[in-house]
C-alpha cells in the first residue's frame, strides 16, 4: 500500500517537470480563459506544459492558440509555430534572444 501511495506521489509531482534542455531553467506560470500553463524559455524555444485538468481537449481547438497567447504575453515575442500535444507544447518564437530587443535602437542617427 505504501509503495502504491509513493507511486502516486511521484508521478504528480512530475506533472510540470521540464525535459532536459529545459532543466535549470525558472519557470513563469500562465493562465490563459481557464486553462494554466508552466514555461520555460531557452533561447527561441519555449516549453509549454498544461497544468490544468480539462475534460478532454484538443490541440488544434483553442488549447494551441491559448497556449500561445500564454507566451507571447510572457516573453513579449509573437510565436512562429507551435507543436505538440494537450500536456506538452514547444513554441518556436520569431524574436531571438531575451534581450535582442534591449539591442535594437531607434534607427539611424
Amino acid at each position: 500500500m505504501i509503495r502504491i501511495v509513493f507511486m502516486f506521489l511521484l508521478c504528480l509531482s512530475a506533472c510540470a517537470a521540464p525535459s532536459p534542455k529545459f532543466m535549470g531553467i525558472a519557470p513563469v506560470r500562465a493562465e490563459v480563459q481557464g486553462s494554466q500553463f508552466v514555461m520555460r524559455r531557452d533561447g527561441r524555444l519555449v516549453e509549454v506544459i498544461r497544468v490544468n485538468g480539462e475534460w478532454a481537449p484538443r490541440l488544434g481547438e483553442q488549447l494551441g492558440r491559448r497556449a500561445e497567447i500564454a507566451v507571447e504575453e510572457a516573453y513579449g515575442c509573437p510565436v512562429r509555430d507551435i507543436r505538440g500535444d494537450a500536456a506538452l507544447m514547444i513554441a518556436r518564437l520569431k524574436c531571438g534572444e531575451a534581450d535582442d530587443l534591449a539591442k535594437i535602437g531607434y534607427g539611424p542617427g
